[in-house]
């Protein structure tokens, strides 16, 4: 009651990264993850692959590889998603962990890490540097991820991962304010949001208690 209804715009939602790490805009492929209705922006394996093309987690040539596989082996894709959500579900709770300063469970994402090959050199390509993957296995758009997750935790970033306290909003960031005072997952949306949210809220009361 005297909440303004929330926007639901997937297709920019899929767009924003304001988590300032690759692993924290991973963990934010869920948008109103605090709702009764949080909205999935990577749905499937395809949608995996263009959310790492935007990212620039992979080039176009490697994304373009692996979606003829996926295409090749569905079950395969299927397989990855279960584990990429796993992974993501992993990620929410370490990230509260550290927001909350509590020892983060480590135990599901050190198995991942184990599996991972070793880390590759760097390439350019536009201005644009990405890990030297070659898109012959279905699980690469984790890695990076992955290895995203192990420089947060090994860094002083652990101690500056919030989330946002939008009503409903729950995206993840490394705050690197001065005072570390960030609130918004992006002041200029998440902001603006609970601001109108908070103005309208207050309109209502002052109609009903007149």
């Amino acid at each position: 009651m005297g909440d303004l209804p929330m926007s639901r715009d997937p297709a920019r939602a899929a767009t924003q990264f304001f988590g300032g790490r690759v692993c924290l805009d991973f963990a934010n492929t869920l948008d109103w993850r605090l709702t009764a209705q949080p909205q999935e922006l990577i749905p499937d394996y395809l949608e995996l692959l263009a959310w790492s093309g935007r990212r620039g987690t992979l080039f176009a040539p490697v994304i373009a590889k692996l979606k003829a596989r996926a295409n090749s082996d569905p079950a395969g894709a299927r397989a990855l998603m279960k584990e990429a959500l796993s992974l993501r579900t992993q990620i929410w709770s370490i990230a509260d962990a550290l927001g909350e300063a509590r020892p983060a469970e480590l135990k599901t994402v050190n198995r991942m890490i184990q599996e991972l090959p070793q880390q590759p050199k760097l390439v350019e390509r536009g201005g644009l540097y990405a890990f030297d993957l070659d898109g012959k296995d279905l699980a690469e758009p984790l890695w990076p991820v992955l290895w995203s997750l192990t420089a947060v935790l090994a860094s002083d970033d652990a101690k500056r991962v919030g989330s946002c306290r939008a009503q409903g909003c729950g995206w993840y960031f490394v705050d690197e304010s001065p005072n570390r005072t960030r609130v918004w997952c992006s002041s200029e949306v998440c902001g603006n949001r609970e601001r109108a949210r908070r103005a309208y809220a207050k309109r209502r009361s002052s109609l009903t208690s007149s």
